[in-house]
């Protein structure tokens, strides 16, 4: 089979490896469609040693291919995503961490022991391999079956959108508020999407750096969308909640006011920044977007207005109508019933040989139009 492998900074090469063997509890998968992550690009940038000999990717819709022993409920030929964190279930354990065993296997305390080579998901850990390549292995725990109405373009979109949804239900109260997304990518528009569902009766205001993702934005129902031209977001948020702008003797613009919630879906140190300037007295900040070292941010907010900072990761069980639901399973619904249709975020898709023109798109929004770039193995 063929499978796209990071080799070094900014080396990608496709070649071809042994079809692996699914084991017990194991599935065999045949990707059909999978997209391409802002966190892919982080490796594609970063080529960490580690991560070498890796095959990338874990947003993807795919078929069964075959069935390891002890799997019951599944068949060969049904369409599923995965839920690609690979906790304790996942690596042979029974007695469960304490993440696990509450549901917040997001937190898993053994992504680096078990039957599985160390890695938190698909495309971090050799042993499993990721989406960009024909075949992979998945854990029976961590399908989730596609319904009829779903198209794998959409059920790529699945993924992006759980890890929406997690921060939602966690951290933007039921009560209207204004939230603030800061950013315009897949993540940010679906955050916007999940808004509108999860919490109708918020105000949603939206950062977008491209006119083309300020309009998705909108379509996806952004009360206002605070796009590359105009005044500024420090301007525009001030007249929009009725904040007063100052300026301090040192540093940016601050406000008197701002934003009940912010999300958080760039992970540099200025979206950062003005996430924590835009964010009322007492308000709080849930960041998102992927993260390392955000330098130069000014941490001030945080300790003279107590700011709150959140960290989330991922997703993982969540309690919804009195039940529990997994966020990715939650996504599905949402896609499944027509509340959500985020097919307006593909804009481009390539065949897997041609990965190096997908990459050349998708490291380049503003030229391009793009939002999601598909890859498509087989």
């Amino acid at each position: 089979m063929l499978a796209a492998f990071c080799t070094a900074k900014e080396k990608i090469e496709v070649r071809e490896v042994p079809v692996p063997s699914p084991g017990p509890g194991e599935v065999l998968l045949r990707v059909r469609a999978c997209g391409i992550c802002g966190s892919d690009l982080h490796f594609y940038h970063g080529a960490l040693p580690a991560m070498r000999g890796i095959p990338l990717g874990h947003e993807f819709a795919g078929e069964i291919a075959a069935l390891g022993e002890d799997v019951q409920g599944f068949s060969e030929g049904q369409r599923v995503v995965v839920e690609p964190l690979l906790p304790c279930v996942t690596r042979g354990f029974t007695d469960l961490c304490a993440a696990c065993a509450r549901g917040d296997y997001n937190l898993c305390s053994r992504f680096a022991e078990g039957t599985l080579a160390p890695g938190i998901g698909h495309g971090t850990c050799r042993d499993v391999g990721g989406s960009w390549g024909e075949i992979m292995l998945a854990h029976r725990s961590r399908l989730v079956l596609v319904p009829d109405q779903v198209s794998n373009d959409q059920a790529v979109l699945v993924e992006p959108l759980a890890v929406a949804v997690h921060p939602i239900l966690r951290f933007v109260p039921e009560e209207a508020a204004t939230v603030l997304v800061v950013g315009a990518g897949p993540i940010g528009l679906a955050a916007v999407a999940a808004l509108r569902v999860l919490r109708p009766g918020a105000r949603v205001l939206v950062l977008a750096r491209h006119t083309h993702q300020a309009e998705l934005a909108r379509r996806l129902g952004a009360s206002s969308v605070i796009g590359p031209s105009g005044g500024g977001p420090y301007h525009e948020i001030a007249a929009q909640t009725g904040a007063r702008l100052l300026r301090p003797l040192l540093g940016p613009p601050v406000l008197t006011g701002g934003v009940d919630v912010t999300l958080e879906c760039v992970g540099s140190a200025r979206s950062i920044d003005d996430a924590l300037r835009l964010t009322r007295a007492g308000g709080v900040v849930v960041l998102i977007g992927l993260v390392s070292v955000p330098r130069g941010v000014d941490w001030t907010p945080i300790w003279l207005r107590e700011v709150k900072v959140q960290g989330t990761f991922c997703y993982a069980q969540e309690r919804v109508d009195s039940r529990a639901v997994r966020s990715m399973e939650l996504a599905m619904e949402f896609l499944a019933s027509g509340r959500i249709d985020l097919s307006p975020l593909i804009t481009h898709r390539f065949p897997l040989t041609e990965y190096r023109r997908a990459l050349e798109v998708a490291l380049d929004k503003r030229r391009h139009y793009a939002v999601k770039v598909l890859l498509e193995p087989s």
